[in-house]
């Protein structure tokens, strides 16, 4: 949620309901993902990718690339906690 809020604020963007449950929401399944591959230091990298994937979803200019990053980011994680 950190990383979120100074991606939005460096971004001049106010945060929106449709953006906000999605990252609480779908948070854990990339991060328990990356904390089971590679440990903690891929958690908060992923974590972070997450946000700002999200946060680019608010921001009308980049919304196509904010979904697909966000997408794929998640059926990624999807694949390697359920193979």
């Amino acid at each position: 949620m950190i990383i979120l809020i100074i991606v939005y604020k460096q971004l001049d963007i106010r945060p929106r309901l449709a953006v906000i449950p999605p990252t609480i929401l779908l948070a854990p399944f990339p991060l328990l993902a990356a904390q089971a591959t590679a440990g903690w230091w891929t958690a908060t990298i992923t974590g972070g990718t997450w946000s700002c994937s999200l946060a680019l979803t608010a921001w009308s200019r980049y919304r196509i690339l904010g979904i697909t990053a966000s997408a794929t980011l998640l059926l990624a994680s999807l694949v390697v906690l359920y193979r």
